[in-house]
């Protein structure tokens, strides 16, 4: 989670939120998710930081404000991508609001895999590696394309994505995956060298999409 500025816009999708946690976390199975961290937390190669996300409200409320960011409660029966889904807090968030959510994220995280399955959320396994295009959904476009906490680029660090690799993802999303008028929506991860958070060519690629860009977020339209 990270944190944005106090605007009123923002006071109140947090009222908002934590108004809703209640009944989003009523329809959660407890017990299941809770059985499942016991019997994780004892296995080999565990990572512990992924255990975080068992501390349930405060993770329904993050992701009550993203639908919220994205006027998700303003509209009714859109079609949500999320990419890299983790343990799918967001899409059972946006089913919950009455919407559609599809959530790929990478194969053989077995906490990641059982979470997912006991939330009964729509995934499918995919990893997203640069200049190759994204899956295409049987059920169509997407009115909404997010992906928060951003793994698979990490700035400053090997790897990272240049313009190039950025244009080649972005064209595909524009190109093949979002419905006119729809929305791409990017929150990078906290990388470990706080600063600027794109190279200047980067920046410079974003500003070509007509891209919103504040801190680690990145907006792009499809007109």
């Amino acid at each position: 989670m990270h944190r944005h500025r106090l605007k009123p816009r923002e006071l109140g999708f947090a009222y908002t939120a934590h108004r809703m946690a209640d009944h989003v976390a009523a329809t959660l199975n407890s017990n299941q998710l809770f059985s499942i961290r016991d019997d994780e937390v004892l296995k080999e190669g565990r990572r512990l930081v992924d255990f975080k996300y068992f501390n349930v409200r405060p993770w329904i409320v993050e992701n009550i404000k993203r639908a919220l960011r994205l006027g998700l409660q303003n509209t009714h029966e859109r079609r949500v991508l999320d990419l890299g889904t983790g343990f799918g807090y967001f899409p059972y968030v946006c089913e919950f609001m009455e919407h559609e959510a599809e959530a790929p994220d990478i194969e053989g995280h077995r906490l990641y895999d059982r979470v997912i399955a006991a939330l009964g959320v729509n995934r499918q396994h995919h990893r997203i590696q640069p200049f190759k295009p994204l899956p295409l959904s049987d059920n169509g476009r997407f009115d909404y394309i997010t992906a928060y906490q951003i793994a698979f680029n990490r700035p400053g660090l090997p790897g990272a994505w240049g313009p190039s690799e950025w244009a080649f993802f972005i064209d595909d999303v524009l190109e093949n995956q979002l419905a006119e008028g729809g929305q791409l929506h990017l929150e990078l991860n906290w990388p470990f060298k706080i600063g600027d958070w794109y190279d200047d060519a980067s920046r410079r690629l974003f500003d070509r999409y007509n891209a919103r860009r504040a801190g680690i977020e990145i907006d792009i339209y499809k007109r």
